[in-house]
């Protein structure tokens, strides 16, 4: 049974582990949202309730200024309004916000009369009814009162249509024993039925109340994160507010938050003492209660004030308020796919990390193991010449070899396996410096025919002993190349020596050089065994070898492509493979031409001259 690879195992391992957590995260995210929505929609209702506390305090104070004595409002009405007039502007936070003020008033008749009071003069004068408080002239009243109850039939305590307050004024009887105090409630034949009606200022009730609480819970303008709009609880089309003129109006369903405003608070009026025109005695100390009952909707019983706190459904306005940049449950919704992308792309970039490093992992691994290839192979190849050269010059020193033909051809061998050896080291040596990072500088301008002749020099050995023939083609003169022109060389005879060393006996190697415009190209074409397509991609990596390469058994270590590569880039150039199995390789070359051209004279081998296998042959190398 064989083994299943740590690297698997960890990879799967690593895959479930991002699984979980990506689950984990998409449900904490849902949770978090959930949370950031309920916490979001919490601090808007909180401000909502206190916008509208404030406002319906502010309309509280207004009534209980109001709330005067029966019997010393019909003895002086002139004085007793004056004195709540003023008491009403001693705390008002708006002292513009009345408009007028009446008093309603019922004597046993079918209509109600109305006065209107002169803050300027004190007095309370009859008065025509204006057009929007014509609605109460004929109001039903009772015409008894019940023990201990003041039944009116008066307006509701609010009328948001106005705007105006009405303050029902008891008709009571206060009577004084030492330290009691006693009041009665008296019936409607005993005396008149009175109201006063405080209309407020429609404009300035914006302006001076909504508008700088607006400014103080939600912010201002375009600059605030929030939208308000008031509208009217009997007719929403009636809009009385809107903080942000220039958006979108908001309807019921818009609304992030509503809340009920325009109403009067218990809590405020309880704590409110006595107004000073009700009767005291040292040592009494007296508050005032204020008990309304108010007319639902359906005209059949009443409801009381609303307590502290507020809600939608109170009040005869309505706020609706929600977020500028969107509906609550848009920004909970871009704020979760924003922390989603987030986390998808932490996880991803760990995800990332993790296929890299076993990926690195794999690399390495693989590298090593052609490292050993490529140490092996250098071995195998340095073995073999040195048993050579040692094999030769055993036989010489042992005196073997005595007539001189004898001698030259072993000196020859031990020249030629000598070389061979240097090459390799060379070439092992260039690989060990671009792999420690040391770069190929350009010193001058190289001729480059000559650089193709001197690469020949170097692989005549090869030629002859493979049998194969050898065409230059320099096609005229050619323009020098600026750069090191031994590493240029050196990768020339990498790719001349690879062209040689594929090829079969008695092949042919054919090479071309030509100038077009500002470069040079370099063509090398054979005939050999050529490389399989899906090795392509890999050949100009160190110590990679093709398959056909090793199937044939063919010495190399390779990292030949991998030095002409490095060489190439180097020197700013390109190049380029084309092969087909069992038809043959070509490789291109292109160098940049020095900025002024040069004219050099052909080298040794000339465009028409074949190098034979007799005459010339071409030194050992690898083929990537």
């Amino acid at each position: 049974m064989s083994r299943v690879p740590w690297s698997l195992v960890v990879a799967a391992a690593l895959v479930a582990l991002l699984a979980a957590v990506a689950t984990l995260q998409y449900r904490w995210l849902g949770d978090v949202s959930q949370a950031e929505r309920e916490r979001m929609r919490a601090g808007l209702q909180t401000r909502a309730s206190d916008f509208s506390e404030a406002f319906d305090r502010e309309l509280s104070r207004t009534y209980a200024a109001f709330h005067v004595d029966g019997e010393a409002l019909s003895a002086d009405p002139g004085r007793v309004m004056a004195e709540a007039y003023a008491r009403w502007q001693s705390t008002a936070a708006a002292p513009a916000l009345i408009d007028a003020l009446y008093l309603l008033e019922v004597d046993n008749q079918p209509e109600w009369s109305l006065a209107r009071f002169d803050p300027a003069r004190a007095t309370v004068e009859r008065a025509d009814w204006p057009p929007s408080l014509e609605k109460w002239r004929r109001r039903p009243h009772a015409p008894a009162a019940l023990p201990g109850v003041f039944p009116l039939l008066l307006p509701d305590a609010i009328d948001a249509s106005v705007p105006a307050l009405i303050i029902a004024v008891p008709a009571v009887t206060s009577l004084h024993d030492g330290d009691r105090l006693e009041v009665f409630s008296k019936r409607v034949r005993d005396g008149p039925m009175r109201a006063i009606v405080v209309v407020l200022n429609a404009d300035q009730l914006r302006a001076q109340v909504v508008d700088p609480l607006v400014a103080k819970y939600f912010g201002t303008g375009a600059a605030s994160e929030y939208l308000v709009i008031v509208v009217r609880r009997d007719d929403p089309s009636q809009i009385v507010y809107v903080s942000d003129p220039q958006a979108a109006s908001i309807d019921a369903r818009g609304a992030d938050v509503t809340t009920g405003l325009f109403d009067l608070r218990m809590d405020e009026l309880a704590r409110l003492n006595a107004p000073p025109a009700l009767p005291r005695q040292e040592g009494v100390n007296a508050r005032m209660a204020i008990t309304i009952v108010r007319r639902s909707a359906g005209g059949a019983g009443g409801r009381g004030l609303i307590g502290p706190g507020s809600g939608p459904d109170q009040g005869a306005w309505v706020a609706r308020i929600r977020y500028r940049s969107g509906s609550l449950e848009t920004i909970v919704a871009r704020s979760r796919r924003r922390n989603l992308a987030i986390g998808a792309g932490v996880l991803g970039l760990l995800a990332a990390s993790f296929g890299l490093i076993i990926a690195s992992a794999q690399r390495q691994r693989r590298l090593a193991r052609q490292q050993m290839e490529f140490v092996a192979a250098v071995s195998h190849e340095l073995r073999t010449p040195l048993a050579v050269i040692r094999s030769a010059g055993e036989n010489l020193a042992d005196g073997v070899v005595a007539a001189d033909d004898q001698v030259r051809r072993y000196g020859s061998l031990i020249e030629s396996e000598g070389r061979r050896l240097s090459d390799m080291v060379e070439r092992v040596m260039e690989f060990a410096g671009i792999a420690s990072g040391r770069s190929t500088h350009a010193r001058s301008d190289v001729d480059l025919a000559r650089a193709i002749a001197d690469a020949a020099d170097g692989l005549r050995a090869e030629a002859r002993e493979r049998g194969v023939s050898v065409t230059i083609d320099a096609g005229g003169s050619l323009p020098h190349v600026p750069g090191d022109a031994d590493a240029i060389r050196s990768a020339l005879q990498n790719i001349i020596g690879n062209a040689v060393k594929y090829s079969p006996g008695g092949g042919h190697v054919n090479i071309r050089a030509e100038a077009s415009g500002s470069r040079v190209r370099v063509t090398v074409a054979d005939r050999g065994i050529g490389i399989d397509a899906d090795d392509l991609p890999h050949i100009f990596k160190p110590f990679f070898r093709g398959r056909r390469a090793s199937d044939a058994q063919i010495r190399g270590t390779g990292i030949g492509l991998s030095v002409v590569r490095h060489v190439v880039d180097a020197h700013r150039g390109d190049v380029r493979v084309e092969s087909r199995p069992g038809e043959g390789t070509t490789v291109t070359i292109d160098f940049p031409a020095a900025q002024v051209p040069e004219t050099i004279a052909k080298p040794t081998v000339g465009a028409d001259q074949r190098l034979r296998p007799s005459e010339r042959g071409w030194g050992p190398a690898s083929r990537e």
